[in-house]
């Protein structure tokens, strides 16, 4: 159950070029290298340790004790279990003792199953935590790739349009020094250019910040990435991505809640814990039986050493513990209580989060599809008015909105295409699906 996930390449059935980062190899190295999985695996460690501890009450405590006592009187070396006049008893200021005993809780009314069971519950809940946290690691570290990819998807298209702008302001320059363009069309495309240059400073900022986010989810140094190739990825089929997504929201919401969630699943291991609890509590009013035996040996500090064993049988029954055991069992059932809210609150929120990453991944798909189609019209648009320019039946004017607007419709693309990879990726961490196998068969790189 633990590293259900995404410990390895998540494209590895694919050739790749291994001089490029894929994000596979992403997801690997930040669930090697981030300190929540440590924590959390270490928590789940601690938690399997809490099974073995609770399972030790069902085996007899055995110990090894010795002593050595200084009297101010002198004191009788061994028990007296007969008094024989003859052979008076021996005293003596100084003496020791040594013994070996085991101790064996017969009966307990179930107290210790009960110990047992929620410490089972609390590893099966830390097992889904690990598994939560793994997951929503390797879903902070898909959305930090893609928008690394998606930055430099946007500052691409900001270079294309600097250099078309730039060839634009050059022509503007060469037709005013010839007379044939008056002096606002070489100011026009000068402003245009500069605007242009703007926005592509910001764009290379928007990288730098979207590669040293990355990098310290893989634990890479911090520039470590600028120069790094990053492997394009896309869903496998839309089409096929669309009818499965919408298909597991309908199962989700058929069965009340996507059973595979891994808070969900915790909460529930949580809940089961914490009403193992209640009975533990419950158990402390009644008696505990337990069996006792020991091998004593006596003696002074100079003298010989007798034994004697010891066997026994007892029962131990609080009678009055001014109210600590009853406050004990209340707040036991308060935990259970507040236990089961909390699953259904993780069981309301994952539903939540589930419609959510339908409709984005519903709205990003259709802006996507929009937005395809809109590149090529505005490609069209801009290689008219160019030309309509050129042979003087059209303007500067219509052809600089006719650039700005493709390669604004450029960068939404870009944008779209990887948020469209990013819901569905954010509805399969919902869902309980981000495994391995779901991201070798659901996503796949770009030539």
């Amino acid at each position: 159950m633990i590293p259900i996930l995404i410990t390895a390449a998540a494209l590895a059935l694919a050739p790749q070029d291994s001089t490029r980062l894929t994000l596979g190899d992403a997801v690997d190295r930040a669930l090697g290298a981030h300190p929540s999985v440590a924590a959390a695996r270490a928590t789940a460690d601690a938690a399997s340790a809490e099974i073995g501890q609770a399972r030790a009450a069902w085996l007899p405590a055995v110990s090894l004790d010795g002593a050595v006592s200084k009297f101010q009187k002198p004191m009788v070396v061994y028990p007296l279990h007969a008094l024989d006049l003859r052979n008076p008893p021996l005293f003596d200021t100084e003496l020791s003792q040594a013994s070996i005993g085991a101790a064996y809780t017969l009966f307990d009314f179930g107290a210790r199953r009960a110990k047992v069971r929620a410490a089972e519950s609390q590893r099966e809940a830390a097992g889904a935590v690990l598994s939560a946290t793994e997951q929503q690691l390797a879903t902070r570290t898909i959305g930090a790739f893609l928008r690394v990819l998606t930055a430099r998807g946007v500052l691409a298209a900001d270079d294309q349009r600097v250099a078309a702008l730039s060839a634009e302001a050059k022509r503007a320059r060469d037709r005013f020094a010839a007379g044939k363009s008056a002096r606002v069309d070489t100011l026009r495309a000068a402003s245009e250019l500069t605007g242009a240059i703007a926005d592509r400073v910001n764009s290379a900022a928007t990288v730098e910040m979207a590669e040293h986010d990355l990098a310290r989810l893989i634990g890479a140094a911090p520039g470590s990435l600028r120069n790094a190739s990053l492997a394009p990825v896309r869903l496998v089929s839309v089409r096929a991505a669309k009818a499965t997504a919408a298909a597991q929201a309908a199962d989700a919401r058929t069965s009340g809640n996507p059973q595979g969630n891994a808070d969900v699943m915790a909460a529930a291991r949580r809940a089961d814990a914490a009403t193992a609890s209640v009975g533990s509590a419950k158990a402390a009013r009644l008696p505990q039986f337990n069996a006792t035996t020991a091998l004593v040996d006596r003696s002074n500090i100079t003298g010989r050493w007798q034994s004697e064993w010891q066997v026994g049988v007892g029962v131990s029954w609080p009678v009055f513990t001014g109210g600590a055991r009853e406050s004990a069992i209340a707040r036991a059932q308060a935990t259970a209580r507040a236990a089961q809210e909390q699953l259904r609150l993780a069981r309301l929120n994952a539903d939540q989060q589930v419609d959510e990453a339908q409709a984005a991944f519903a709205a990003a798909s259709a802006r996507a599809a929009a937005l395809d189609a809109a590149v090529q019209q505005a490609a069209e648009v801009a290689r008219i008015t160019a030309l309509a320019r050129d042979v003087g039946e059209g303007t500067q004017t219509e052809y600089l909105l006719a650039e700005s607007l493709l390669y604004r419709v450029r960068s939404s693309l870009v944008q779209a295409r990887h948020a469209m990879i990013g819901a569905r990726v954010e509805l399969a961490r919902a869902q309980g699906e981000l495994t391995r196998h779901w991201m070798t068969i659901s996503l796949e790189p770009q030539p």
